[in-house]
């Protein structure tokens, strides 16, 4: 698990919005000041789950489940490669059974097959967005 410390700034029954600082793995980023997750702000808001009744003020530990982590990274860098060179075979299947130019129809199936992957990824981001269980938890209290 990825944790990192915050402080809860507003906390309800169910949810608790945390704000942390630029966290420690940003310091050896060579995106540095380019970041387009932290938009050059030194401070990150979300909202987590209020499992542990915190309050506005608290200092908490957050995490995020290395699973979903590693799922979301699956699918964000490898689920479109995958597509894109399962494309690329159907194409060249395709062209031998048409008889055409391997090649072209190689990239031209393989840019189809991407681009279908694109949009699912899309899909996807917008059923894992209401999920509870790929977003960060509060892990214990620092300070109550």
């Amino acid at each position: 698990m990825i944790t990192e410390e915050g402080v809860v700034t507003r906390a309800t029954r169910e949810t608790a919005w945390v704000k942390t600082v630029k966290p420690k793995a940003c310091e050896t980023c060579e995106a540095g000041d380019n970041c387009e997750v932290l938009q050059g702000k030194e401070e990150l808001n979300f909202e987590v789950p209020n499992t542990l009744n915190a309050d506005e003020g608290d200092r908490v530990v957050v995490g995020l489940r290395t699973g979903s982590l590693l799922f979301l990274t699956f699918m964000l860098y490898i689920f479109p490669v995958l597509f894109l060179v399962a494309g690329a075979f159907s194409g060249n299947a395709a062209a031998r059974f048409f008889q055409i130019d391997r090649v072209s129809a190689s990239v031209v199936t393989a840019g189809i097959f991407f681009a279908v992957s694109l949009f699912l990824l899309k899909r996807l981001n917008d059923t894992v967005a209401g999920q509870w269980k790929h977003k960060p938890v509060l892990v214990k209290f620092l300070q109550k």
